[in-house]
């Protein structure tokens, strides 16, 4: 697709009425992405709540403010917005989104704005009856504690929900690991042995500095450290792993399901 047809189908989802708003932005910061044959960047930061400037009036909601830039664009707008902040702009809108027009001011005083904004860095908590206090950590909308398992410390999340029985379903994946932790562990780390050490072994041959010559599946086992898990409201959990160097400090990702088998080992990161 060519570039004027690229912007001419992202500029589409826009109204073309240019509006000034004053925004808060939310927890992530800038991120972008872009598609298989794209040549631009879709570059997007979250908002959590605006106001029209013209007529004043207030509304919190999360949408996303969105634009597109090219490699060297990309580069420099990297940091035309941060975080947190009340900045003042130009867009476009769409029922979800905003376009980004320009940025007028990247932080901008608006005491309605200024309440907002503190009100949203307040710490979030949930409390478990079984596994105690989690904090969530705004800037991927997960909740998060340190726990012990089978012996290692490691982080616990689950996805902040906007329905309680969601987060509560996720909870009792973690229930049903945690009840059978030694025999989960053990489980989870033959399985990532089987499917990893052939490829631990060739990434070893790579390695000129290597002081053995064969990594075992025990040995495999012995040198996967935990680093978290993640559970979810359908029964799948995620386990991550440090690989002890084994490919050169990628995680170990071992997938799986309370009510089924593991499903994948991988490297990822």
């Amino acid at each position: 697709m060519s570039l004027s047809r690229e912007k001419n189908k992202f500029e589409s989802r826009f109204t073309e009425d240019v509006t000034e708003i004053a925004a808060v932005t939310g927890a992530s910061g800038i991120g972008a992405g872009r598609g298989g044959g794209a040549k631009l960047w879709n570059a997007s930061i979250p908002l959590i709540a605006w106001k029209n400037v013209l007529s004043n009036e207030t509304k919190i909601e999360e949408l996303r403010l969105e634009w597109q830039v090219n490699d060297e664009e990309w580069e420099r707008s990297k940091d035309i917005l941060k975080k947190n902040t009340i900045v003042r702009l130009l867009v476009r809108r769409s029922e979800h989104s905003m376009m980004l027009v320009k940025v007028l001011e990247a932080a901008y005083k608006d005491d309605e704005l200024e309440m907002i904004l503190q009100d949203s860095l307040k710490p979030v908590f949930y409390m478990d009856k079984v596994l105690g206090e989690f904090e969530l950590d705004k800037s991927v909308k997960t909740f998060e504690k340190k726990v012990l398992w089978a012996g290692e410390e490691g982080n616990l999340y689950f996805d902040w929900d906007a329905d309680e029985s969601g987060m509560k379903a996720a909870l009792e994946t973690a229930y049903a690991l945690f009840e059978n932790q030694e025999e989960w562990n053990m489980k989870i780390r033959r399985y990532a042995a089987e499917e990893l050490t052939e490829l631990a072994n060739d990434w070893l041959q790579d390695n000129e500095e290597a002081e053995i010559d064969e990594i075992t599946n025990k040995m495999f086992m012995d040198l996967m450290e935990l680093n978290s898990i993640s559970v979810y409201s359908d029964g799948d959990f995620n386990f991550f792993f440090f690989d002890g160097d084994m490919f050169w400090g990628h995680s170990i990702i071992v997938s799986g399901n309370i009510h089924g088998d593991l499903t994948s080992a991988e490297i990822a990161g």
